[in-house]
């Protein structure tokens, strides 16, 4: 059983060959899947989704995986934040040795 095509179809052809070839192609993989594929699809996502245990849904839940992101994030920008202060001084302390050795020094 060949599934329908439900895309509405422009009037005019397309302009670039690129987008022709790229209609032919999802026309012919549309009409490979069978009708119901979309349905089975979520059929099984659900199913799958269903079978999760309740920890495994806390902890894949869309806030949840927001949060954990927003952590890590958090934690690297304090991590360069330090590291780019211990930088900074040690470097501000290497210019002010090489400022006062040059002050130290005999003008011509």
């Amino acid at each position: 059983m060949k599934a329908e095509n439900t895309r509405p179809r422009l009037s005019a052809p397309p302009a670039r060959p690129e987008a022709r070839a790229w209609e032919q192609l999802q026309a012919r993989a549309a009409a490979r899947l069978p009708g119901d594929f979309a349905a089975r699809v979520l059929r099984a996502h659900r199913l799958a989704r269903s079978r999760r245990s309740p920890a495994a849904r806390l902890l894949l839940h869309p806030f949840a995986l927001s949060t954990y992101t927003a952590a890590v994030c958090l934690f690297v920008v304090v991590l360069l934040t330090r590291n780019d202060r211990e930088i900074n001084q040690r470097r501000l302390a290497e210019w002010q040795n090489i400022a006062q050795q040059a002050a130290n020094l005999e003008p011509l």
